[in-house]
């Protein structure tokens, strides 16, 4: 999609009704509105969602806030920037800091405001994006091209989007996508309260106190049955309470939580296999960092690849010699190093 000619652009907003244009219009600008205070915000650092009103978000900044965008019309120039140019669109921007206010054309946006150019860069970037979105719906509008909005209007959809498309305005891809999440999330709205249902009492009241991306995950565990909850935990005064209640529930566990069961298991089995070493053994592999201990006692049962006999002799460092002598399990780099030194001395061999 690229950008209608000023032309092409009044060409279709000429087949438009009054009330038409001004959404259109009205839409654009605040649009731009919008964009130019979430830009501001992320440059200065500030914590915004999507929840938060433009004033919630101007409220928190001190900067250059976007207050107005006049439209002098098609091939006319009434407004003035204060570069003395004459302008279509002009920008008021109020400085909230300073209480002054600029009268400018999008040109002259780096020359009288004190951002960084990476920041107005942004904020043209992000006009230019909703410039396009407006081109886009009247593409569609000549063409057309209709999105059948009237099967979503059981949703909880935005009152501007509705509005939108009771003008006979087409929506735009952007928007497209926002009903279709809209539409799979209380389609899964609907799945979680299904399978909620099917918990017994105590199981609901558990649920309920789980934040909701909890909450929402372990539902949809359940939805194919409880098998994967039955597990059998060796002692679980070891996990925290709302852990073992879940378990005792035969709840499913959440990915996070299988992990930490995992983590234990693995924990209790190399602690098992170090107790099982004698004094020698468990003090040369005590002497390693975690990592390397880890990966030791898990390859503990593994067959050994040398004999000390058939390694002494070579140019190996020490610790393999030992490791190898006290018939511990060597690593990957460690038998890649008995490689080389078993090659150096063949090739040397051949001389």
């Amino acid at each position: 999609m690229v950008l209608l000619s000023k032309k092409e652009i009044e060409t279709v907003m000429s087949t438009l009704n009054e009330e038409q244009i001004y959404f259109l219009q009205h839409r654009t600008k605040q649009k731009k509105k919008s964009r130019w205070l979430q830009t501001l915000a992320n440059y200065k650092g500030i914590d915004i969602n999507e929840k938060m009103s433009d004033q919630e978000i101007e409220e928190k900044l001190d900067d250059w806030i976007l207050v107005d965008i006049k439209d002098g019309g098609y091939q006319k120039r009434p407004h003035k920037c204060d570069c003395g140019q004459a302008l279509r669109f002009q920008y008021i921007i109020r400085n909230k800091a300073q209480a002054t206010v600029r009268y400018l054309g999008e040109n002259c946006f780096e020359n009288y405001l004190s951002l960084p150019s990476s920041v107005i860069k942004d904020v043209k970037k992000g006009l230019y994006s909703i410039d396009l979105e407006r081109d886009e719906i009247l593409v569609k509008y000549k063409k057309n091209l209709f999105y059948p909005l009237e099967k979503y209007m059981h949703l909880p959809l935005p009152q501007n989007l509705i509005d939108q498309y009771e003008l006979g305005l087409p929506l735009s891809d952007n928007q497209i996508h926002l009903v279709e999440r809209i539409s799979t999330r209380y389609e899964e709205e609907k799945k979680l309260a299904s399978l909620f249902q099917r918990l017994t009492i105590d199981q609901q009241q558990f649920v309920s106190k789980l934040n909701q991306e909890d909450r929402r995950e372990l539902l949809l565990s359940t939805q194919d049955g409880f098998a994967e909850s039955f597990l059998y935990i060796e002692d679980l005064s070891e996990f925290n309470e709302t852990l073992q209640r879940q378990i005792q529930l035969n709840l499913p566990l959440l990915e996070r939580q299988k992990q930490t069961i995992e983590e234990w298991r693995l924990t209790k089995k190399r602690e098992a296999a170090l107790h099982a070493l004698t004094p020698e053994q468990q003090e040369f592999i005590l002497s390693f960092g975690k990592e390397t201990q880890a990966a030791l006692l898990d390859q503990i049962h593994k067959p050994l690849y040398f004999s000390y006999e058939s390694i002494n002799n070579l140019p190996l460092d020490d610790t393999i010699k030992k490791q190898v002598e006290l018939k511990l399990p060597l690593l990957k780099e460690q038998i890649y190093q008995i490689h080389l030194a078993q090659n150096k001395i063949e090739i040397l061999r051949k001389i």
